[in-house]
């Protein structure tokens, strides 16, 4: 059965309505034992093509349509790949397009390897001549190609339009002069009829117009055909078209980009060199009074690493955190499961002791389990982009890059952008689409199910009937692309070799594919996060420092200042502690320890909220404390026998069943995310370990029972106290230089009415006095001036909203 060659997904955005699972579905239904992806000039969808092609057992064909500035103006090429050096050709082709705009014919010709080449008759290099009956400009243009292109087609295009029915014929009668094969060719834009009026929405969203405009180039007939609507094209045609597929084979064999080599000093390894620092780092962490527990773990640590090839990736983030601290950009303190490694520790990667904490080097590097590692790095959102650029420069531009991601249209904006271009007015958008439940991903179907209003709206005059059908045939639809908030992948191969790029904003270059097909490729995602909360708490410090020496990172973790300003709930402006809810949960949790810091934040979860009111009963009676056994007393006593982080349930599975803690891992992951499969061995084996140390079936049931119920709630304690790390930071800061506090809070919501009357108003409570803008005194910014907060210039124009003293003061005296 022939192959559809020219399917366009919707990640040709706004340019077509066929969701990449449309398609491969659409091949399964009409048994096409292969099918094409050919988007223009882009291969956003081509990872997930792949895998459903695999799962469906269809043989996928990799196409691109391609602009090539041919003869002084655009026309479109279609490329196909014939293998992994074929595909290889189609990343070098659309990295080149989306990063520099339309290639040249002579450069197209010469990425042009392993592929085979199909003119289509329309918006093509014939397109002109072809209306015209120009033989001798097409016999010259094909003659031309065939020198070029080795394996050359020309696209016999669909004869169920009469024009194309003649034109085509016309055009065949030369190709065979020429000993150049057709294929046949259809567009498909929109998978069926009743989905053409959604595709004219997407054009018309592009174009910014209304779907009603005639002016549009909406393409006609261009959806997806079934089989028996193909004999209309010749045999021959249709014989040719199975050749092309057949053509095509990529079996992505090519080799993985794997992590960048860090450059190490001269004749030294960078296994070697990673050790060295570590023990140097070790010594320095712990002031030359180094235990055996502490070497013992370091030498664990770093043998995993290197049995995994990881030694190079620790070697990078060091580095670049090294570079930061030379330039005073402050680095945060740790994020999620790095924070449990000894070695990132001793590097000053991290900076909470992950022994002195319990937490697991397994939950972040899992030598049964390969994968890459994620190390999360948080900097002042304000000096983020001097850190990338660092990067870029010692790895080179060509191996690093950003991450796209795409906005799609969700229920409110499928709404609005339906009725935009639907002509409905404004007004009467709005209001139902605040009919939409505010919730989460909610889809419209859910909203009619579950929202009266919004159903009662929908029926309430017959356009918005008609409304709500086109929006539900556009959400979920890809929009626009963006740029992943802190993504960055590294590769010591050229990207270009391995994946697709694209430009998305001017000087950043992002891959075309989502981050969850990067790792499968080899390629190392790195997390660059810029942090509100460490510009305020890096701004203060600097400003401290100009007075009096203070260490942020070696200040006290017991500060009664610190802890009584949180025991009063006085937490606004500090990280994880700031909403209504958090601060409701510190009134009954009253922290008193940095622990319990951490305990407080891991509990604050959808989750894990479950657990405060037990958790509050055993704070305040001790005696309904129940553990599972004695042995794990050790482990469950900081939370009261309740299972609050996901380490106690790896350390109580390695106590009890004499799981490795990578097993324990292993077992964690799949409790939840409920892999039925791998759970019924794991369960055996839990049993079986926790029999064969002596405990009784029951306790070994009940144990895992009672680890089955918290697997999907527990919260990473590395993670929990990382984040407890920078609100401890905040809140020292916050209890201990106040003025400074709130001038830097201040400054970084400015913009913000809403928020910056809340902190001034907080700032009168603490009798903080808060001076008008002044044309001589202010700036563009809060300042300190005589132990007052001085208003910026900017909120001259908005003096009104903010009640400083000076017009309190004023208004007192006029009575």
């Amino acid at each position: 059965m022939p192959t559809l060659l020219y399917n366009r997904t919707c990640y040709s955005l706004l340019d077509s309505t066929i969701r990449v699972e449309q398609l491969v579905a659409f091949a399964k239904k009409y048994d096409y034992k292969s099918i094409a992806i050919c988007d223009h000039n882009v291969m956003h969808g081509y990872m997930l093509f792949r895998n459903l092609c695999e799962k469906e057992g269809i043989h996928p064909v990799f196409g691109l349509e391609v602009d090539v500035v041919y003869e002084d103006r655009i026309s479109s090429f279609l490329v196909y790949a014939k293998n992994d050096i074929g595909y290889g050709s189609l990343i070098a082709l659309s990295s080149y397009v989306n990063v520099h705009g339309p290639i040249s014919y002579n450069d197209f010709v010469k990425v042009c390897r392993e592929v085979v080449v199909v003119i289509p008759s329309e918006n093509s290099i014939l397109d002109s001549y072809i209306s015209n009956d120009d033989s001798d400009d097409i016999r010259r243009v094909l003659e031309g190609c065939k020198e070029d292109f080795s394996d050359l087609y020309v696209g016999y295009m669909n004869p169920i339009s009469a024009y194309w029915k003649v034109k085509s014929a016309f055009l065949r009668d030369i190709c065979d002069r020429l000993f150049i094969n057709m294929v046949a060719l259809s567009l498909a834009v929109y998978p069926s009829d009743d989905m053409y009026q959604a595709y004219q929405a997407v054009v018309a969203i592009k174009h910014s117009k209304l779907l009603s405009d005639t002016s549009l180039p909406y393409k006609k007939n261009a959806r997806l055909y079934h089989p028996f609507e193909l004999k209309e094209y010749p045999e021959d045609v249709l014989v040719n078209t199975d050749i092309l597929a057949e053509k095509c084979n990529v079996q992505f064999k090519q080799q993985k980009a794997s992590i960048p080599e860090y450059p190490c000093p001269q004749g030294v390894s960078s296994n070697t060199y990673l050790q060295l620092l570590c023990e140097k780092g070790l010594q320095k962490r712990l002031s030359n009074k180094v235990t055996k527990e502490y070497v013992d773990r370091l030498r664990y640590e770093l043998k995993v690493i290197r049995n995994m090839g990881f030694s190079d990736y620790f070697l990078i983030v060091w580095d670049f955190i090294l570079f930061s601290r030379k330039q005073g950009i402050y680095v945060g303190p740790g994020r999620g499961s790095a924070a449990g490694s000894l070695v990132a520790y001793c590097l000053g990667i991290t900076h909470v002791d992950p022994i002195k904490y319990h937490l697991l080097f397994e939950r972040f590097l899992n030598p049964d389990r390969v994968s890459m590692p994620d190390i999360d790095v948080d900097f002042p959102d304000n000096r983020r982009d001097e850190v990338i650029q660092y990067v870029k420069e010692k790895y080179g531009n060509d191996h690093i890059a950003h991450i796209v991601t795409f906005g799609t249209m969700a229920a409110k904006q499928a709404l609005r952008d339906a009725g935009r271009v639907l002509d409905i007015l404004p007004s009467k958008i709005d209001m139902i689409t605040k009919t939409v439940p505010n919730v989460l991903k909610i889809t419209l179907k859910q909203a009619y199910e579950t929202s009266p209003r919004f159903k009662q709206f929908v029926h309430s005059e017959v356009q918005f009937e008609k409304l709500y059908t086109l929006a539900c045939q556009l959400e979920g639809l890809p929009r626009h692309t963006s740029t992943h908030a802190a993504g960055i992948v590294m590769s010591n191969a050229k990207l270009t070799d391995v994946v697709p790029l694209i430009q998305i904003e001017q000087d950043v270059v992002s891959t075309q594919y989502t981050m969850e097909y990067l790792e499968d490729l080899g390629l190392l995602k790195m997390d660059f996060l810029g942090l509100r909360n460490l510009t305020i708490i890096d701004e203060i410090v600097q400003e401290v420092n100009e007075k009096e020496p203070l260490d942020i990172l070696k200040i006290p973790t017991n500060d009664a200042k610190t802890f009584k300003l949180i025991q009063n709930v006085d937490t606004t402006g500090i990280f994880q502690l700031e909403s209504e809810g958090m601060k409701a949960l510190i009134r009954k949790l009253l922290p008193k320890t940095f622990e319990e810091i951490a305990v407080t934040i891991a509990l604050f979860r959808p989750g894990p909220m479950e657990n405060i009111p037990e958790y509050l009963r055993r704070r305040e009676n001790p005696s309904l404390v129940t553990y599972p056994h004695k042995d794990v007393v050790s482990i469950l006593e900081e939370t009261y026998g309740i299972m609050v982080y996901q380490e106690q349930i790896m350390q109580v599975s390695q106590v009890m069943a004499n799981f490795s803690l990578a097993k324990a891992d292993i077992l964690l992951k799949a409790m939840s995310k409920k892999k039925e499969s791998e759970l019924v061995k794991l369960k055996q084996d839990f049993i079986q370990g926790c029999l064969s140390k002596g405990y009784p079936r029951h306790i070994a049931e009940g144990t895992y029972d009672l680890i089955l119920k918290f697997a999907s709630y527990g919260f990473n304690k590395s993670h929990s106290v990382a984040y407890a790390l920078i609100a401890y930071q905040l809140a020292y800061l916050k209890a201990n230089y106040p003025l400074n506090f709130y001038r830097s809070l201040l400054n970084s919501v400015i913009g913000s009415e809403t928020k910056t009357f809340e902190y001034i108003s907080e700032c009168k409570q603490k009798q903080i006095s808060v001076l008008c803008p002044s044309v001589n005194y202010s700036t563009k910014v809060f300042t300190i001036e005589n132990n007052q907060l001085r208003l910026p210039l900017l909120a001259i124009k908005n003096v009104g909203s903010v009640a400083c003293d000076e017009i309190i003061k004023e208004r007192e005296e006029k009575g």
